[in-house]
């Protein structure tokens, strides 16, 4: 009997040392990809690597559904640095999953195409990579990923702040990210420091456990961000950056359009934001038709900017201000509408010069009934030069809006306030520095008949 179980034993010994030999297909699919420039994959086939598949100039790779599955971990599957004319359709890449190291070099991705050109991803399904289903963090150029599902690893390591798992990262000159579904990463969509001409459109991204939908990076110019569906993210909703030491470069030309926003966890819902001082600022930046939902910071923080513009976007529910301003130059805050906000309808921190207020509708704002400094005002200007604060309709909650207009400070002399109806106030329509001093022009405003916000306190 012991003779038996030893044979059986030494059988399964040779079969288990058998069947591994072909859990590595590397060399067979590679095989495949030397063979011709154009390469069609058997129908649904699934195939486990354990190393990398290298691409050359000129490959299409026509998937048709296959499945390659990587088994070795800090390995991509494709790879196509420094490659021109690539495209890669239908297929199912699934990542090792317990890989990720705390760096942005890493190379848990599906496709590695630093330094790539002239390169269409399209139609395929990625999972379980543990920094990102495709990785170009350095100058690619002419870049298409389109049509694609990535899904991430989450938050699998507690020993790890997973900030880099991305479901696409890419820097570089010419990048198109279109109508992608992009879920359970640590943010969604990353472009790298200085990178150019870049569309961002059509896509969902949904449920990120610990940064932002969107993140453009530093010194980064001609972006458009436009019709992106974006829900229950931790960070903000998008965010671009505007300030970095080590990249030379302003962000400019920035367009967002038409996207919407809701549940950002402890995040803005659109942040232009420059967290590294006053040198820089981005320029010529667009924010309009955008819907901001459920946020858990400022609806729209803008900060550093000149020729600004925000415009035409509804912002309904956010836990701080519906529109957050500091250190702008030249912007224009028009036509938006603002609702049940926790403190200020629209914050400017005084900062910055040429900003023109005009025609929003902010109800309901002040709803954490927080007084201090401020906070619940219809519209907060807490000093500064050279604004106009005109057409604006602004309807408290008597219970908790404690002013309609609160402005403590400032150059009263270059500030026009016209045209505007506050109501709803519960201490004041309109409170101003105890200085007194003469407005440019105040004119045509009007005030609740009923409540006690009809009257001004502190008008010079």
């Amino acid at each position: 009997m012991a003779k038996i179980l030893l044979i059986l034993s030494i059988l399964l010994s040779v079969e288990n040392i058998f069947i591994k030999g072909y859990e590595d297909d590397t060399k067979y699919l590679q095989t495949l990809l030397d063979g011709k420039s154009v390469v069609e994959f058997p129908l649904n086939k699934t195939f486990k690597i354990k190393g990398t598949l290298y691409l050359r100039d000129g490959h299409k790779l026509i998937g048709n559904h296959i499945t390659i599955i990587q088994t070795l971990a800090g390995k991509p599957i494709f790879d196509c640095v420094g490659k021109k004319n690539i495209s890669i359709s239908g297929f199912n890449l699934r990542g090792y999953g317990n890989d990720y190291s705390p760096t942005s070099s890493s190379l848990s991705v599906g496709i590695y195409c630093f330094g790539a050109e002239n390169m269409i991803i399209k139609e395929n399904n990625f999972y379980n990579f543990s920094y990102s289903p495709v990785s170009g963090l350095r100058k690619v150029k002419n870049i298409l990923f389109e049509n694609n599902y990535c899904e991430g690893i989450g938050l699998n390591d507690p020993k790890y702040y997973q900030k880099d798992v991305t479901g696409i990262t890419l820097g570089g000159d010419g990048i198109r990210i279109i109508n992608n579904k992009i879920t359970n990463s640590s943010q969604g969509i990353m472009i790298a420091e200085g990178s150019n001409n870049i569309v961002i459109k059509e896509n969902q991204i949904y449920n990120l456990p610990l940064e932002h939908g969107i993140y453009v990076d530093a010194s980064c110019s001609d972006i458009i961000i436009e019709n992106n569906k974006i829900t229950n993210v931790k960070g903000s909703g998008i965010k671009i950056q505007n300030r970095n030491k080590k990249i030379p470069g302003i962000s400019k030309n920035i367009l967002v359009k038409n996207n919407t926003i809701s549940d950002t966890g402890i995040g803005d819902g659109i942040l232009i934001n420059n967290s590294e001082g006053n040198e820089v600022y981005a320029e010529e930046v667009l924010i309009t038709g955008n819907i901001l939902k459920n946020i858990g910071q400022d609806g729209i923080n803008i900060r550093y900017s000149k020729v600004a513009k925000v415009s035409e976007n509804q912002i309904l529910n956010a836990k701080r201000s519906g529109i957050y301003l500091k250190e702008n130059y030249d912007l224009t805050v028009y036509k938006n509408t603002v609702q049940d906000i926790q403190q200020n309808g629209i914050f400017d921190e005084g900062s910055g010069s040429n900003i023109n207020i005009d025609s929003n509708v902010i109800t309901n704002v002040g709803l954490e009934g927080n007084d201090k400094n401020g906070l619940s005002s219809g519209i907060f200007v807490q000093g500064g030069s050279n604004r106009e604060i005109v057409n604006n309709y602004i309807k408290g909650d008597p219970k908790y809006t404690q002013y309609s207009l609160y402005i403590p400070d400032g150059d009263q002399k270059t500030i026009s306030i016209k045209n505007n109806k506050f109501i709803g106030a519960r201490d004041f329509g309109a409170r101003f520095s105890d200085k007194k001093v003469k407005f440019k022009e105040f004119t045509g405003n009007q005030f609740g008949s009923k409540l006690s916000g009809s009257k001004t306190f502190n008008q010079p």
